[in-house]
């Protein structure tokens, strides 16, 4: 297990949170409230929202600007209709952009009128630093699209709450469809299932915002969350971080672990 000196040493991302809800600590900590790209961990606050305002209930018939959008996505097809909690799996697992558009779009008329909802339910939450200019994450730094480590935490936090949704992000393929076809997407989380405890968790990347994570991770019942921001490598980062933070906490079983709020 790396000490606290060879873990500040290994990880290159420019903010970094871990963060042990059970004894309410950070146990890792590196620019908490920079501002920074969030990339596709916007998604998160996409999905809390659509879950809040429609009990992912419902379907949408999806429109020609649903898909006028960069990949990654399903894609959807002009005039499908598809459900709410299908089009949630393809946002929070394959991460699809056609998705974010189609539910911002269906929930609240349109997708200005859905950011504004998102940048409300974060101010509410106490993400004072986070600002959204979309629903799925390609705006960048420069357009306004911001969020710090702390903040993130705040918005995964609510997520992992919700049964439903922390259920998703854990889930590795989901059978979506494209018009008549079928198409298995798979989970962008490389360390699910490959990595001791990993639990839900949300990726991001663009060129400019590198890499970014949101994750969670328990080992003998007791619970890690980790968020990293503008990363070269997140896998390497989280790990180093993961058996940071384990190495630290005593050994034993916690019972009831809860994902209390920072």
């Amino acid at each position: 297990m790396p000490t606290a000196w060879e873990a500040d040493r290994l990880v290159e991302a420019t903010a970094a949170l871990l963060f042990d809800p059970v004894a309410n600590r950070i146990l890792f900590a590196r620019n908490l409230d920079m501002p920074l790209a969030p990339a596709s961990t916007t998604k998160l606050m996409t999905a809390l929202l659509v879950y809040e305002l429609t009990g992912l209930q419902g379907f949408v018939t999806v429109l020609p600007p649903d898909t006028a959008v960069e990949p990654s996505h399903v894609p959807l097809r002009i005039g499908q209709r598809i459900s709410v909690s299908e089009l949630v799996q393809d946002l929070l697992v394959g991460s699809c952009n056609d998705a974010a558009l189609a539910l911002a779009r269906s929930t609240c008329g349109s997708v200005p009128a859905f950011v504004h909802q998102m940048n409300r339910r974060a101010w509410e939450m106490g993400c004072l630093h986070t600002h959204f200019v979309d629903p799925h994450g390609l705006a960048s730094l420069r357009q306004g699209q911001v969020t710090t480590a702390r903040d993130l935490l705040r918005i995964f936090q609510a997520v992992l709450n919700v049964p439903s949704l922390r259920q998703i992000l854990m889930t590795r393929t989901v059978a979506t469809r494209s018009g008549n076809q079928l198409r298995i997407l798979h989970n962008h989380n490389r360390l699910l299932g490959k990595y001791t405890g990993m639990g839900p968790a949300k990726t991001g990347w663009t060129r400019e915002a590198r890499h970014t994570y949101a994750a969670a991770c328990q080992r003998d019942g007791h619970p890690l969350l980790l968020i990293l921001l503008h990363s070269p490598d997140k896998w390497k980062d989280a790990m180093v971080l993961f058996n940071y933070g384990f190495g630290q906490v005593k050994s034993g079983t916690v019972t009831a672990p809860s994902y209390r709020p920072l």
